[in-house]
């Protein structure tokens, strides 16, 4: 008898048929989208992740500036992403996730805005 190893099932699209090359994972986390300095941050959950991007949901219709560079900040493991806007739905969006960062010890100058909020976020 072979074993086969779980693996989650992909979320398949609204028209059923998966268009991003890497697997999406249903998840329900905490999360802020940010301008690049952090001086305006807007409340999210991430619906889904993938190793290139994230369904994000949020709370109400939230104007963004654009195309301001933007972040996404996952509170319970730390780290953030540089996202750029993929797709936007009422208040859903599709973000492209280009490069990760830790904010677990020291950071670059223009994440400490960030690693701060992050601090202050993950003390609850």
């Amino acid at each position: 008898m072979s074993v086969v190893p779980f693996a989650p099932r992909p979320v398949p699209s609204s028209s059923g048929v998966q268009r991003r090359g890497g697997v999406r994972h249903r998840s329900l986390l905490a999360a802020k989208l940010t301008n690049a300095d952090a001086s305006a941050t807007i409340d999210c959950t991430i619906r889904n992740l993938s190793e290139e991007g994230a369904q994000i949901e949020t709370a109400s219709l939230q104007l963004l500036p654009q195309p301001a560079p933007l972040r996404l900040m996952q509170i319970k493991d730390g780290v953030a992403w540089d996202v750029e806007i993929a797709w936007r739905r009422g208040n859903r969006m599709g973000l492209r996730l280009t490069r990760r960062h830790d904010l677990h010890g020291a950071v670059e100058a223009d994440l400490r805005a960030l690693r701060a909020i992050w601090s202050q976020m993950a003390l609850r």
